[in-house]
């Protein structure tokens, strides 16, 4: 009978059944890669989780190093799971062709003895980039950035510039928004579609945008400060060193989004907590309205000075009670 996937999960064109289908059924390694094409990483990166450890190294092995990194980019969960299948070289390669900042993801995920081990394999200029960005503190913006940039001197021209940033390219995927540095100083920003563009008879300096914004590396994430930079609706912001206005790395659109999801998923906890310690309260309340009612159906017995005392006392007692498991839960 056909394998197939818990039916909670089938959309009306499942891509995860299809991959996961393929992978079954497909035992030649050259056409499974080729075919995997047609799909979504994330998509292929849902089905590994059906997959057996068998499956998915050959899988890997099928599709190269590369398409393993962008699949593993999108995993969210089961990364130090995945990652502990795999033989320390063949991870530390993995690692290499991810962002800097996603791999510091991975490697946090990870059993600390598995995660020395790659890093020990990882080549120094990679690992740089990583011990940099964990170098920063996590309220940091510095924190946030990855190393997947590109520059270009100011004043190059634009045959120059197109030459480097194709060369740069084969290394750096952000090229939306091109960074232009001027004595290694950061100087503005230039947008690939303007370098395109721009004719040859034309100035390309002054397409660049000198007041592009910007943060410092050891600069404090505040709600404040992500607002801001969430309005300016750009793909990556530069992240520079105060010291020498040196661009280290960028914040990108996706990172930002993250940022305030995660945010306001704090918001909302916070929230519910409020809610919950506010229900005590609210059961408190709820009681002395039933004893009311009840006393006063004997209010002939007891005269109304006597029931307001009584209600008294037993609200002065309810409030003790909740102070003291409050203090009890916040120690």
């Amino acid at each position: 009978m056909e394998e197939k996937i818990m039916e909670e999960n089938i959309e009306e064109r499942n891509y995860t059944q299809e991959i996961f289908d393929l992978i079954r059924k497909t035992k030649n390694s050259k056409l499974l890669a080729q075919t995997l094409t047609n799909y979504h990483d994330n998509d292929i990166a849902d089905a590994l989780t059906y997959l057996s450890p068998e499956e998915r190294k050959r899988l890997y092995k099928a599709i190269g190093v590369e398409a393993t990194s962008n699949i593993f980019a999108y995993l969210s969960e089961d990364v130090d799971k995945y990652f502990a299948e795999l033989e320390n070289e063949r991870a530390a390669d993995i690692l290499e062709e991810m962002d800097a900042d996603d791999a510091i993801d991975i490697l946090e995920g990870l059993d600390e003895k598995k995660a020395e081990q790659i890093i020990n394999l990882i080549e120094p200029e990679y690992k740089s980039d990583i011990q940099l960005i964990q170098s920063y503190d996590d309220d940091q913006f510095g924190s946030l950035m990855t190393t997947n940039f590109i520059t270009l001197p100011y004043g190059i021209g634009i045959k120059r510039s197109i030459d480097e940033l194709i060369e740069k390219a084969e290394e750096n995927d952000n090229i939306e928004t091109l960074y232009i540095v001027k004595d290694e100083q950061f100087y503005g920003a230039l947008t690939l579609r303007d370098l395109l563009i721009t004719k040859k008879d034309e100035d390309l300096d002054e397409k660049i945008i000198t007041s592009y914004p910007f943060v410092y590396d050891k600069e404090e994430i505040t709600d404040a400060a992500i607002e801001t930079l969430a309005d300016y609706s750009e793909d990556s912001i530069p992240v520079l060193n105060k010291e020498n206005n040196h661009i280290v790395g960028v914040i990108t659109s996706a990172d930002l989004v993250e940022l305030i999801s995660k945010e306001e998923g704090e918001e909302e906890k916070k929230e519910i907590r409020e809610k919950e310690k506010a229900f005590p309260t609210l059961q408190m309340i709820a009681f002395l309205l039933l004893l009311a009612v009840a006393l006063n159906r004997i209010f002939s017995i007891f005269p109304p000075i006597v029931i307001v005392e009584v209600l008294v006392i037993l609200a002065a007692i309810a409030m003790e009670v909740y102070v003291l498991m409050d203090n009890g839960k916040k120690a």
